[in-house]
């Protein structure tokens, strides 16, 4: 299997040398290079890599913020962090990074660090990624993933293909589909786990998360932010909050 990787560096000279030094890797494909996160985000939504290297150090916004941000994706890439600062170490591992590279960047490093991913990548234990059509491996059916409700005395198994939107309301979490909604005795932050492993989910308020291939249209609001309305039969609109809004632009291409 072929491991995607990203390099985002604001050093062009950085990105080239490690490109490079990445060559002789035969299972590693440098799919592109960016050089700010911003710039990064929509392209990792759409590629869903396996691996990014990114430094920490970068203008508009550093590479351990980023690092927070993308861990609320549904598939994160494994990360490994390059800086020239020491200081930085202890940072970076408070993050979901997996790796840690100085620079200049030795070829030693830089093995530790390939070993150390490919490790994470094939354990048994929730690390291993979902396999993508690209992959040679997987290729048996997989199920779509459900959630069931109990409703006058049964359950009923919900798939996750099938929900539009989930909200809060006075405490009690309810999921919509094209044409009902149903409450759920769970949480809206377990209903987030299972929906992230979709890839089409997206938490756009602290209320609500919404599917993104089932938005009708997406409305400019007051302060710069969206009103999302939905393709359910109720055209339902959804507030995307202040602190999701650069997120959900990148993640729209917007």
């Amino acid at each position: 299997m072929f491991l995607k990787t990203m390099i985002i560096d604001d050093e062009p000279a950085i990105c080239s040398e490690l490109e490079y030094l990445l060559k002789k890797y035969i299972d590693i494909d440098v799919i592109s290079i960016h050089y700010n996160p911003i710039d990064a985000l929509p392209h990792i939504v759409n590629s869903e890599p396996d691996l990014l290297f990114l430094d920490i150090q970068m203008p508009g916004m550093n590479g351990l913020e980023f690092a927070q941000k993308l861990s609320q994706l549904s598939r994160p890439p494994l990360i490994v962090f390059s800086t020239a600062f020491h200081e930085h170490a202890l940072e970076a591992f408070s993050t979901p990074a997996v790796g840690y590279l100085t620079k200049p960047i030795l070829e030693s490093q830089l093995d530790d660090a390939i070993k150390k991913v490919k490790t994470l990548l094939h354990k048994p234990d929730g690390y291993e990624r979902t396999p993508t059509s690209g992959d040679h491996a997987g290729a048996g059916t997989i199920l779509d993933e459900q959630v069931c409700i109990r409703k006058n005395n049964k359950i009923i198994p919900i798939p996750v293909s099938s929900i539009y939107f989930a909200f809060v309301r006075e405490r009690d979490l309810f999921i919509a589909t094209k044409d009902s909604v149903e409450k759920w005795d769970r949480s809206l932050n377990e209903l987030e786990v299972i929906l992230n492993r979709s890839g089409h989910f997206f938490r756009s308020h602290r209320n609500y998360i919404l599917n993104l291939r089932q938005i009708k249209e997406i409305i400019p609001w007051f302060n710069n932010t969206y009103l999302i309305k939905m393709n359910d039969n109720s055209q339902t609109e959804i507030p995307v909050s202040r602190g999701k809004t650069k997120m959900f632009r990148s993640m729209m291409n917007l």
